[in-house]
């Protein structure tokens, strides 16, 4: 089936003279436009979980439909391929010869905000996204230079994205359970002894095993939903994260330990892998040595008497390691 336009209205979508409302069932879609060629695929989502994709494309109609991810029934997006070139993973190998419209413009005539590598507009229950390239001279310099193979990619496509609305009862929800997850951050002074540290860096490679290896120490922090929950200053971990976060250094370095626990710390690991450190400091290459054991006290080691091992790749200053081995600690 071919034609010429593609309109985003308030309620619904145009595929030519064809009036589609929301949800949009893959057997209705598909009548309309066709058998697609299905595409299947996994992928690891931002915090490292591996999701089961299913893409349905049109390659003659240069159209992409990606589907829910609970029972894959309806489809949740649909993304125009608007000129050749160079395009990304599992999209469509045709181009859409008609026009892509929000309301009566185009959407390149359409006023857009610039946000996080593309520009977008929100119509009703549908988001557009796309880059549009006559806006490139008004973009960050560092993303022109970082990310513009990216964005002449994004600039040949447009994804329209359907998000139903909340009902009362939905919001309410999501309201609970987001004051849920805020309340696991808020620290309290804890009524029992605790553990004392004088040098931070010290303290990070401790949390490491209490919290990420042996998950006895809570919550175990995910920055993440740290952002997604905290108020006051929004963190923006895509945009925040290429700099220490002070509002997690602050989180971990007003977290008391119970000194009880000290017991359960019967090795150590400096490495510049550790969980702990990319939620303080999210892309943190590792070039630097931000994170690196300087220094640890006698007073610190003596808290924890069960500490057989260290293993050493990085991160750690030989004088650091001479206090371990001056404890006992067997260096690997």
């Amino acid at each position: 089936m071919g034609f010429d336009k593609i309109v985003v209205e308030k309620d619904c979508l145009w595929f030519g003279d064809t009036k589609v409302e929301p949800p949009f069932d893959r057997q209705k879609i598909d009548a309309i436009l066709g058998e697609p060629r299905v595409d299947e695929w996994e992928c690891e989502n931002f915090k490292g979980e591996t999701e089961h994709y299913i893409t349905c494309l049109w390659d003659d109609l240069g159209i992409r439909a990606d589907t829910d991810n609970d029972d894959h029934t309806t489809y949740t997006s649909f993304r125009v391929y608007v000129a050749d070139g160079k395009r990304f993973p599992h999209f469509a190998t045709g181009t859409f010869a008609g026009k892509v419209m929000v309301g009566k413009k185009e959407y390149t005539q359409c006023k857009m905000k610039y946000d996080c590598l593309t520009h977008e507009l929100k119509r009703g229950p549908f988001y557009v996204f796309t880059f549009l390239i006559d806006e490139l001279d008004t973009i960050d310099e560092d993303d022109k230079e970082k990310y513009m193979d990216t964005l002449l990619i994004s600039s040949r496509s447009v994804l329209i994205s359907y998000e139903p609305p909340k009902t009362k009862s939905q919001s309410q929800a999501e309201a609970k359970e987001t004051e849920r997850k805020a309340a696991k951050y808020i620290l309290e002074k804890l009524d029992e002894p605790v553990l004392v540290f004088n040098n931070f860096n010290f303290k990070l490679t401790v949390i490491e095993q209490l919290m990420y290896k042996k998950q006895l120490l809570k919550p175990r922090f995910d920055i993440y939903e740290f952002a997604e929950v905290r108020k006051g200053r929004k963190i923006d971990v895509e945009e925040d994260g290429y700099e220490p976060i002070n509002a997690v250094k602050k989180w971990f370095k007003d977290l008391e330990i119970p000194a009880s626990m000290a017991d359960e710390v019967t090795e150590l690991l400096f490495d510049g892998g550790l969980h702990v450190y990319h939620q303080i400091y999210p892309f943190w290459d590792g070039e630097d040595e931000y994170f690196d054991v300087t220094r640890i006290s006698d007073s610190e080691l003596a808290q924890f008497k069960n500490i057989k091992k260290a293993i050493v790749v990085s991160c750690i200053s030989e004088a650091a390691i001479k206090k371990l081995k001056a404890h006992g600690v067997e260096i690997v």
